[in-house]
């Protein structure tokens, strides 16, 4: 079902409300309308959650690990006959064993390796923090809701909602930079490249220093190391400075 569009004053007003900031009067009416109005319970609940989750500042890492139990069962030998040739299986198996690491370990140090600009980017990268701006000072709701999704690591709903806000202001600075860093925590590079570029292009923005670190680290992580130092070479950020020293 799609979500009904919400006004300023009906986001003010659900702010003041959740805050305690409601006159006894105002409150009064408001709580009524919240017994009859199913709509309005639902926008209520919707910007609590929204607001809870905008406020935190950690990121919840999910894990799942998958463990498969195997049940080994001791053969009985009953025979001289059984036990040599029980001996012999364990010996092949025992070659065979050797044989697959000696391939896995030739396999390894052939592809398995990452180069050294693969080892900075992963030592590098770490997605920007974003914004925790008060709800109530915007009526942006899907820009921040985006903004909830990024910073609990789910970057695709995150594309997803400001791919459309982006077609709207395909020039706006913070939709472009955030774009491209969730592109570029995808190892879609590409893609990053692309809208970090275009954020780039807003001469007065307030992420010209990210935006060049992390370009740079695109870059690195598409094995072009000359651009990559290029624009780590344009930033003033500390990691920017660091990393071009390792790279030069």
């Amino acid at each position: 079902m799609k979500k009904q569009n919400q006004s300023q004053e009906e986001f003010e007003q659900i702010d003041r409300y959740l805050n305690g900031l409601m006159k006894q009067e105002e409150r009064s009416a408001f709580e009524k309308s919240l017994k009859t109005d199913t709509h309005l319970r639902q926008q209520v609940e919707e910007v609590r959650l929204l607001f809870q989750a905008v406020e935190e500042h950690s990121l919840r890492n999910k894990l799942e690990d998958f463990h498969e139990e195997l049940s080994l069962g001791q053969p009985q030998l009953k025979s001289k006959e059984s036990l040599e040739k029980s001996s012999f299986n364990i010996k092949y198996l025992a070659i065979a064993a050797s044989l697959v690491l000696l391939m896995g370990l030739g396999y390894w140090l052939l592809f398995g390796q990452k180069s050294a600009d693969e080892k900075l980017f992963a030592q590098y990268f770490k997605p920007d923090p974003g914004l925790i701006t008060p709800m109530s000072t915007t009526s942006d709701y899907e820009f921040y809701r985006g903004m909830v999704d990024y910073k609990q690591g789910n970057y695709d709903l995150a594309i997803e909602r400001w791919s459309t806000l982006i077609e709207q202001k395909p020039n706006n600075d913070t939709l472009n930079y955030y774009l491209g860093v969730s592109y570029l925590a995808q190892d879609k590079n590409e893609n990053a490249i692309k809208y970090l570029s275009k954020a780039l292009e807003s001469p007065n923005s307030i992420f010209v220093n990210e935006s060049w670190y992390y370009l740079g680290l695109a870059y690195l992580k598409d094995g072009y190391s000359d651009k990559a130092i290029s624009s780590f070479k344009q930033s003033d950020l500390k990691n920017s400075i660091q990393i071009t020293k390792q790279l030069e």
